[in-house]
């Protein structure tokens, strides 16, 4: 008996070498938690979300950027590990693996979000490797209910509920006449849509 176990014991330190790494410290000031799926947490960046600011100074409050962070279980932390392995890619690192941070960039008109960039992450929220995506997804093809959907609305949600607040962060130099325009849109979205818990901290 004490042959199997030790066999077993062999076996499994032989084919899962990666273990999880320990669960990151996530700073409640900086990043908004929104849901937790069977695989993974999922937060975005409330002291960085704003408003695109255009080359020539001027922002558009159509477009908006934020950073999130997606926190992975173990199992999927065994998934990305397996799969790079599998791919012949570098596995340095990823034995602290706990997780990607991912920055997007929406276009509200056109219902739309850009994923940039994606970071693995290791405990001390760290960048292993950065990744250059570019992957624009449809947010109209998104069943309501997904996961994606319902992270994605939540943070169009704030942004549309702090509009003055991501106008002023992108520029420093705002006239009056503009803040005037942004922070009427914003009463009128914040008298049109009850307040809910994952977009606003009500």
């Amino acid at each position: 008996m004490r042959k199997i176990l030790f066999f077993a014991a062999f076996m499994l330190c032989t084919m899962c070498p990666y273990i999880a790494g320990a669960a990151p410290e996530v700073p409640g000031d900086v990043y908004k938690w929104v849901q937790s799926s069977a695989r993974q947490d999922y937060y975005y960046n409330v002291q960085q979300i704003c408003f695109v600011r255009n080359a020539d100074g001027t922002v558009d409050t159509n477009r908006v950027t934020v950073p999130v962070l997606k926190i992975y279980d173990e199992l999927m932390i065994h998934d990305v590990v397996s799969k790079r392995r599998w791919n012949g890619k570098s596995l340095s690192g990823f034995d602290d693996l706990v997780g990607v941070a991912e920055y997007l960039e929406f276009d509200i008109k056109s219902a739309s979000v850009n994923v940039r960039q994606v970071d693995y992450l290791d405990s001390t929220l760290t960048t292993i490797e950065e990744c250059n995506l570019q992957q624009t997804i449809d947010l109209k093809s998104l069943s309501p209910m997904s996961f994606d959907a319902k992270f994605y609305n939540a943070i169009l949600d704030y942004a549309q509920r702090n509009q003055l607040e991501l106008a002023e962060r992108a520029s420093s130099k705002l006239d009056a006449r503009f803040k005037a325009r942004v922070l009427a849109a914003q009463k009128e979205y914040i008298a049109k849509h009850k307040a809910t818990s994952a977009g606003t901290g009500a």
